[in-house]
Formats: structure tokens, C-alpha cells, sequence
């Protein structure tokens, strides 16, 4: 019911509006959402229905996805002709209609552009306008609170602005994000997957966003698994600091959910943890919640337990 309420609160910009809330600035921006659908081809595995197609929109299409493909390899979302792209498309007006482009994909955008404004734009711009204002919404009440958690846990500081880019889909696995020339750090999310909907849309902006802070080499977590590591003599558990990353952001939004009347809240982490990474469940439950939650020891204490933890779960 809660987030019904939210939904009737909040009002949706118009087409060409950009929203803040807080440190965030959300688009619905044309461009952003046409390089995501050109990369969605690219990845998926289900071809595109084209039928609705002339022959030669199906052409300009194909050769436009057929340029993406080439361009992204193995790197997808972060090859370096797709982050320039992405770049370049971040600095145009969301609602532009003949940007100058000059990218190295520029020709293979141009090409799409007209395809995808005349059949699919409108339906992804409903959707993302829909998603786009009860997540502004939930991060007016509740994103401030939850960044300075944050902080306070990983003793970093996040970006003074954030861009937050709302579109049909959002690379391999619904989001992702990354750092550009212009504007800086930039979240892309997807509108359309459930995991990514309602309540969890507060729990995965807060979680991208922790990406300017913790990464695998950089910030107090990298260094303080990397430390132990290297004093036990062994690598750095594989993923451990996005395990810590995921299971961080679903608690503190669990806590700040409930704090505001939802009981029932159940964190992305909590899949994770079990599917993707269960030997790091016990340790992370034993010895990072009590400093998460609690303020018990120090980051580097924790996590050192965790480490030494997973070392023993490993012989």
C-alpha cells in the first residue's frame, strides 16, 4: 500500500524534464535509451520482432545493431567505442531530435534513431516515466538518509551529483554503472525487469551508486580484503567485495523500509547470497552485520574476520 501512496504523490515530469531528487538527476532521455536498446540486440539471445518494419528500417536497424556488435566484443557495455558513445550521448538533450554527433558510432546512431522514435520510443519512454517518478519519490524521502549511511559504513564520500539514466534495459544485467568524462559518475537502470521495480528500484540505485566508492582495487573495502590477503598469503576472494557491496545496500534499505512502515521488504542480497555466493553468507552474516548494523569493531576488522573465514571454509 505504501508504495501505491508513493506512486499517487509523485508527479511525472513531462518527456523533456530532467527530475533531482537529492544528489540524483534522473532521465528519460531518448538518446540513452536508443544506445540500450541497440545494445539489448547486441546481447540478447531472443531476436527483435521487426515485423512492423519497412524493408528498409529493417535494414538502417540491423546495420545499426550490426555496428554495435562489432564495436562492444567481449567488453559489451564497456568497450571503449561503447563508453564514447555513451559518453557523447550523455551530454545531448534528452528530448534532441538532430543532435551532432561524432562519435565512432555516430553514423550507425543516426541510422537507428528514426526507426526506433517511430516504434518503440513512446513505450519505453511510458514505462521509464512510470519507474522514473515513484523512484524519485522514494529517494526524496529516503536516498539522503541512505547515502550518509553509507558514507558512515565505508568512510567514503559518494559523488556531489549522480546521473541516473532510466531506460528500457540496462546492459547484461539490468544495471550497471560507470564513470564518464561528462557528467561524471552514471547509473543505468532498467525500467522494465522486475528486480529492478518497486521498492527494489530504492535498493539497486543505492547500490550502483555505491559503485563510486567500492570497487574491487579501490576504496577501504578493496584494501582491507586485499591486506588480509596478503598477510594470510592468499588471493583475494573472488567477487568478496561485491558480495559485501550487495549485502550492505539490502540492509540499510531493509532498515530504512521498516523505519517507514514496510515489514516485509526482502533485499536482492538475500538471492545473491544464496545462489551466487553462499560461502560467503555465514561470514558475511557473523562478521559484517554486527559493524553494519551495529557499529561493533572497525571495516577492516570485519572484514579481515571474513576473509580468515573463508580461507577456513576453503581447506
Amino acid at each position: 500500500m505504501r508504495l501505491l501512496c508513493i506512486l499517487f504523490v509523485a508527479t511525472l515530469a513531462n518527456a523533456a524534464e530532467v527530475t533531482r531528487a537529492g544528489m540524483w538527476e534522473l532521465h528519460s532521455s531518448f538518446w540513452m535509451n536508443l544506445h540500450q536498446n541497440l545494445l539489448h540486440d547486441v546481447i540478447s539471445k531472443t531476436p527483435r520482432d521487426l515485423g512492423a518494419l519497412t524493408a528498409e528500417e529493417r535494414t538502417a536497424w540491423t546495420e545499426a545493431v550490426a555496428a554495435c556488435r562489432t564495436a562492444s566484443g567481449r567488453s559489451m557495455a564497456f568497450a571503449r567505442d561503447i563508453l564514447a558513445t555513451q559518453n557523447e550521448l550523455s551530454q545531448v538533450a534528452d528530448d534532441a531530435v538532430a543532435p551532432s554527433l561524432s562519435g565512432p558510432l555516430a553514423a550507425a546512431v543516426r541510422q537507428a534513431a528514426p526507426v526506433y522514435r517511430k516504434h518503440w520510443w513512446q513505450a519505453d519512454d511510458t514505462a521509464n516515466r512510470f519507474h522514473l517518478g515513484y523512484t524519485a519519490a522514494m529517494l526524496r524521502d529516503a536516498g539522503d538518509e541512505l547515502a550518509r549511511a553509507h558514507e558512515a559504513v565505508y568512510r567514503e564520500k559518494y559523488p556531489k551529483s549522480i546521473r541516473v539514466d532510466i531506460a528500457a534495459y540496462g546492459g547484461m544485467f539490468g544495471a550497471y554503472s560507470i564513470w564518464l568524462d561528462d557528467p561524471g559518475f552514471v547509473v543505468t537502470m532498467t525500467s522494465r525487469d522486475d528486480g529492478y521495480q518497486g521498492l527494489r528500484a530504492l535498493e539497486m540505485i543505492l547500490h550502483e551508486s555505491s559503485h563510486s566508492i567500492v570497487s574491487p582495487n579501490n576504496g577501504t573495502v578493496a584494501n582491507a580484503i586485499h591486506s588480509t590477503a596478503k598477510r594470510l598469503g592468499i588471493p583475494p576472494p573472488r567477487d568478496l567485495w561485491h558480495a559485501i557491496l550487495f549485502a550492505t545496500t539490502g540492509q540499510l534499505t531493509r532498515r530504512a523500509l521498516a523505519q517507514r512502515g514496510v515489514a516485509d521488504f526482502v533485499p536482492s542480497s538475500e538471492d545473491l547470497l544464496t545462489r551466487a555466493w553462499p560461502e560467503y553468507r555465514k561470514p558475511i552474516e557473523t562478521h559484517w552485520y554486527p559493524y553494519l548494523l551495529s557499529g561493533t569493531g572497525t571495516l577492516e576488522e570485519a572484514i579481515g574476520k571474513i576473509v580468515e573465514a573463508t580461507r577456513e571454509a576453503g581447506k
